[in-house]
C-alpha cells in the first residue's frame, strides 16, 4: 500500500470523536477563549487603527476590505456585509461543522471538554495527539512521494511518462502535490482545510487494482471527503456552482483545462455528509458530470432520486452534464479538448429533463413501435415520478412530455407495434392531439432549416406552451449571426418556465436521421405542416 494506514476510526461516529462533547460550558469557553486574530497569519493581516484588514474571501474583493476586530472578536466585510466570529470563520475557512469547529479551538485553546470525567477527557486528549501524529505522518508521506516525482520529471521514471500519457504537465502536478511510490502515481486526499488525510495510489502500468486508497481511520473516511473541495472552494463560494466528476484524475484534469469548480466524490455514490461538505461552500446549483458508461449513467440516477427532496423544494438545483458513451471527463478533455466539456456544461439538461429522457427512451428504442406492454410500463413509470412533484411548473412540465409521447405511440396502427395483438384497436387521435403535434413539429422545423422560419413565424399556434416556445425562438433567431439557434435554443430550455423550456427542448432532442431529412428537404415538411395548421 503506498498510503499510511492507521487504526480504523470507532464504530457509531464516522470521524471518529466521541459524541455527545459539545455542552453549553464549553460552547462558552471556547467563546471566551478562542482569538479571531488567531486563526489568520502575520502575514495576512494589514493593521488599521484599532482593528485589522485583510482580502475578503466572500466576493471578488480586489483591495482589502474585511475587517479583523480583536476587541469585538469578529470578522466583518464592509462591501458584501458577511461577518462571523472565530467559529464561524473555521467552519467555512476548513469545511467543518459546528461541533467540529468548536472541538478544534477546544483542543488549540486548552478548554477541557468532558468536565466531571478524567477518563473521558483524557480518551478526547489522546485521540486529538494521534490525529496530530497522523497528519504529520501523512504530511511526511505527501513531500517524499512528491519529491520521488519531481525527480522523475527531472531525470525521466515512469511516473514521469504516466503524467506525460495523460496530459498533465509539471505545474499541475506541483500544485496538486502528486507523488510516486511502489509503481504507483499517488494522489493526495485533502480535506476542506488542505491537510492530507490520505491517498490514492493509481497504477502506472498494469498492476491490479488501478485504484486504490488508504483505509479508513481517524483522519480519513471515504465519504466523508470530497476530493479537490481545498482547491475548488473559493470557485463553488464565487459562483454558487460546483461541477461533480467521478475521479480524482477527472478532477485534476478539469482544474487544469480552467474548470476550477470540480470536485469528485471517490466512487459513483455521494454521502449526505459530502453534500453537507459542498453546501457549506456555498453549493446552490450542482452539475452532475459522472462518466457516459451504465455505471455513470446508473449513479446519476440514484444521485437525482436521493437529491429530489431538495431540488422540487428550492433549496437546490441541479443538471446533468451528459458526456459521450464510453468517455470520462478526463479522457474527453485529452481526446476533444476543453472546448467539448464547455459545450456540454452549456447545454447540460435540467435534472427532470434527465429523467424523463430516461424514462420515455424505451418508446424510441429499435425500429419497430414498442409493445403494450411497455407503452404500460412506462405509462406507470411516469405517474409514479409525477406523483413524486409538488404542483407547479415541474409536475406541469412532466405530465404533458408524458401524455405526449405516449400519445404519439398511441397514433400508431397496431401492425406495426412489435408483440401486439393483431386484432387490437388503432388508438385514433383527437383534433387537438394532432393540431398539438405538428405544432411541436413546427418548432423542430424552426429550429433546424432557417430557410423555413419566415413563414413558421406566420402560423398561429393555438397551444399557448408551442406559441410561448416559438416566441422565444423567433428572438433567438433575430440576434444570431450564421442561422444556428440550436445550441442557443438548449440553454434557453434551461432557463425557462418548465412546459415551454419542455417544449423547446424535446424539438432540440431530435434524432440525426430526422435532422438529416429536415435539412435535406425542409419544403415538404413545411407544406404539410402550413396544411395542417392553416396559416394566416
Amino acid at each position: 500500500m503506498v498510503a499510511g494506514v492507521g487504526r480504523r476510526a470507532p464504530s457509531g461516529h464516522p470521524s471518529g470523536r466521541p459524541a455527545g462533547l459539545l455542552t453549553p460550558a464549553v460552547l462558552e469557553s471556547v467563546r471566551e477563549r478562542a482569538q479571531i486574530t488567531d486563526l489568520f497569519g502575520p502575514a495576512e493581516l494589514k493593521k488599521s487603527g484599532r482593528d485589522f484588514v485583510t482580502r475578503c474571501p466572500w466576493h471578488d474583493d480586489r483591495r482589502p476590505s474585511l475587517t479583523v476586530s480583536p476587541t469585538r472578536n469578529r470578522v466583518h466585510c464592509f462591501v458584501c456585509d458577511k461577518g462571523t466570529d472565530a467559529i464561524g470563520w473555521l467552519q467555512d475557512r476548513q469545511g467543518l461543522s459546528f461541533q467540529e469547529a468548536v472541538l478544534e479551538l477546544a483542543r488549540r485553546n486548552g478548554v477541557t471538554v468532558v468536565e466531571g470525567d478524567p477518563e473521558a477527557q483524557a480518551r478526547f486528549e489522546q485521540e486529538w495527539r494521534e490525529r496530530r501524529q497522523l497528519m504529520a505522518q501523512r504530511a511526511e508521506q505527501r513531500q517524499q512521494f512528491h519529491q520521488a516525482l519531481l525527480q522523475q520529471l527531472e531525470q525521466g521514471g515512469a511516473g514521469a511518462d504516466y503524467l506525460r500519457s495523460r496530459g498533465i504537465c509539471t505545474e499541475t502536478a506541483r500544485t496538486w502535490q502528486l507523488g510516486y511510490a511502489g509503481g504507483r502515481l499517488t494522489i493526495p486526499l485533502n480535506d476542506a482545510s488542505g491537510q492530507t488525510v490520505g491517498f490514492c495510489g493509481r497504477a502506472t502500468g498494469s498492476q491490479e487494482p488501478k485504484y486504490r486508497n488508504s483505509t479508513g481511520d481517524l483522519l480519513f473516511q471515504r465519504n466523508g471527503l470530497v476530493f479537490g473541495l481545498d482547491q475548488a472552494a473559493e470557485t463553488i463560494r464565487k459562483e454558487g456552482t460546483a461541477l461533480l466528476a467521478e475521479g480524482p484524475l477527472d478532477v485534476i484534469q478539469l482544474h487544469q483545462a480552467g474548470f476550477t469548480h470540480a470536485v469528485a466524490c471517490l466512487g459513483t455514490s455521494v454521502s449526505e455528509l459530502q453534500l453537507q461538505l459542498l453546501r457549506r461552500q456555498g453549493m446552490k446549483h450542482l452539475l452532475m458530470a459522472l462518466d457516459g458508461d451504465g455505471a455513470g449513467q446508473a449513479a446519476t440516477q440514484r444521485l437525482i432520486e436521493q437529491l429530489q427532496p431538495q431540488l422540487v423544494n428550492g433549496g437546490l438545483s441541479a443538471s446533468v452534464v451528459q458526456l459521450p458513451e464510453g468517455h470520462d471527463a478526463d479522457g474527453l478533455i485529452r481526446s476533444q479538448g476543453p472546448t467539448a466539456v464547455e459545450g456540454l456544461i452549456v447545454s447540460a439538461q435540467h435534472w427532470l429533463e434527465w429523467r424523463l429522457d430516461r424514462l420515455l427512451a424505451p418508446l424510441a428504442s429499435g425500429s419497430a413501435s414498442p409493445s403494450l406492454e411497455t407503452l404500460q410500463a412506462v405509462e406507470q413509470a411516469g405517474q409514479a415520478l409525477i406523483e413524486q412533484l409538488p404542483d407547479g411548473v415541474l409536475r406541469r412540465s412532466a405530465e404533458q412530455r408524458l401524455n405526449v409521447a405516449l400519445q404519439e405511440q398511441g397514433d400508431k396502427p397496431s401492425s406495426t407495434r412489435a408483440n401486439a395483438p393483431s386484432n387490437a384497436a388503432r388508438i385514433e387521435p383527437s383534433a387537438s392531439t394532432a393540431r398539438q403535434r405538428a405544432e411541436h413539429r413546427a418548432l423542430r422545423l424552426f429550429l433546424y432549416a432557417a430557410e423555413c422560419r419566415e413563414l413558421l413565424r406566420c402560423i398561429a399556434f393555438k397551444d399557448p406552451v408551442c406559441r410561448g416556445a416559438m416566441e422565444w425562438l423567433s428572438n433567438l433567431a433575430l440576434v444570431t449571426v450564421d442561422g444556428e439557434i440550436t445550441a442557443m435554443g438548449l440553454q434557453l430550455a434551461d432557463q425557462l418556465p418548465g412546459a415551454i423550456g419542455a417544449a423547446i427542448a424535446q424539438a432540440a432532442a431530435t434524432s440525426p436521421d430526422v435532422i438529416a431529412v429536415l435539412q435535406r428537404d425542409p419544403q415538404t415538411e413545411l407544406q404539410a405542416l402550413l396544411d395542417a395548421l392553416e396559416p394566416i
